[in-house]
This record gives structure tokens, sequence and C-alpha cells, in this order.
């Protein structure tokens, strides 16, 4: 009977105290279990560049340097083919990068569509500059 007096005080003190449930995980304060689950897709490059990111549940978000994500984690660096943050002092690892991913391609036929030609394979278009009568 002492002994589960004991334990019940030893139990109160801890929760009291403020110490962790040893049974449950620790809280990710970090979000680094997220990490893997987000993708960098784009920039958009201009004076301020502008990348492109899909979180794990496929919302998407629009970020320039020295922005924060919703998770807490801020932007330092973007360029078309990476995007670098920062999660925090306390956290490990302390920056996180994403290499751009989308390349291939479709991203050739669109840059050769904005430069004004037709790419190849394209059948019953006029190329650029001709018309389209005969």
């Amino acid at each position: 009977m002492r002994s589960n007096v004991r334990f019940l005080l030893l139990c109160s003190l801890l929760m009291l105290t403020g110490m962790r449930d040893p049974f449950h995980p620790p809280e990710d304060r970090c979000a680094v279990g997220q990490l893997a689950q987000w993708r960098y897709l784009g920039v958009v490059s201009g004076i301020s560049s502008i990348g492109i990111l899909q979180d794990g549940q496929k919302r998407w978000h629009r970020v320039r340097a020295d922005d924060r994500l919703p998770v807490g984690w801020r932007v330092i660096a973007i360029d078309e083919k990476e995007l670098v943050i920062v999660l925090g002092d306390a956290c490990e690892p302390k920056q996180w990068q994403w290499q751009r991913e989308g390349t291939g391609k479709n991203e050739n036929q669109d840059n050769a569509l904005a430069d004004d030609t037709q790419p190849s394979g394209v059948g019953g278009h006029p190329k650029a500059g001709q018309s389209g009568r005969r």
C-alpha cells in the first residue's frame, strides 16, 4: 500500500514539473517528419524569385526568401535548382534543401513555345510566321 502511494506521488510530481510522458513519442516541434513529404516544383524568377512548394496534404505554397512556412520553417534561398530552408536553432538538421522536381521533356516543349517556335512532332498547326491559308 505504501509503495502505491509513493508511486502516485512521484507520478503527480512528474506531471506538475512538466516532464513528458515517457510512453508517448516526443513532440516534433521542428516538423522534421514532414520534410520528405514536401516537394519543390518550380520557381518564377524575377526581382524577387517565388518558389512553388507542395506540402504532404497536396496544398500549394508560394514562397519568397525570408518567408515563413506554416510549420515554422524559414526560406533562406531560392533558385531554379533548389530551395533552402532553416528549421530552427534547436532542430536537427538545422537546414534542409529540396531539389526542384519536374524537369523533363515537357519543360523543353514549353521553352520552345515561349521562343515563338513550334516543337517538332506537332501537326496541323502552321509554323511561326506562316499563314494558315493556302
